[in-house]
């Protein structure tokens, strides 16, 4: 089975960042990107647009990985994530009576549009929280 993925791209989403990265402990900013992309993946299923669901592998092929303390991946990696994420033509099929209640395209980008202050805010928390 081949794999697909999407990125996300976040360059407005570092323009702080740097200062934030100088100015932490070591592995605070990595804790911190964890719970951001955590949180994120959590809405990207529970809120509209939702991530679509049918059998539950595109839920289950969600994930978050701290590449470094200066980028996360939040991710879905099922074979058709791609496709249901960007609703290429002809290759999409959103149910709403087997978990997502409004599921849609941009399922993970809209939320870090929408989100991005709040999540930057869950990783200064972290941050502070492990500096004390």
């Amino acid at each position: 089975m081949a794999e697909e993925n999407f990125k996300l791209d976040t360059r407005d989403f570092d323009i702080k960042f740097d200062d934030l990265i100088k100015n932490a402990i070591p592995g605070a900013v990595s804790k911190g990107l964890f719970i951001a992309g955590s949180e994120l993946l959590r809405m990207a299923i529970e809120e509209a647009p939702q991530c679509p669901k049918d059998i539950g592998d595109l839920w289950g092929s969600g994930g978050v990985k701290v590449i470094d303390d200066e980028s996360v991946q939040t991710y879905f990696n099922s074979v058709y994530a791609a496709y249901q994420h960007e609703q290429e033509p002809g290759k999409f099929n959103y149910t709403t009576n087997k978990g997502a209640s409004h599921p849609g395209p941009k399922f993970l980008s809209s939320k870090m549009i929408r989100h991005k202050n709040d999540l930057m805010n869950l990783i200064a928390e972290a941050i502070r929280k492990l500096s004390k």
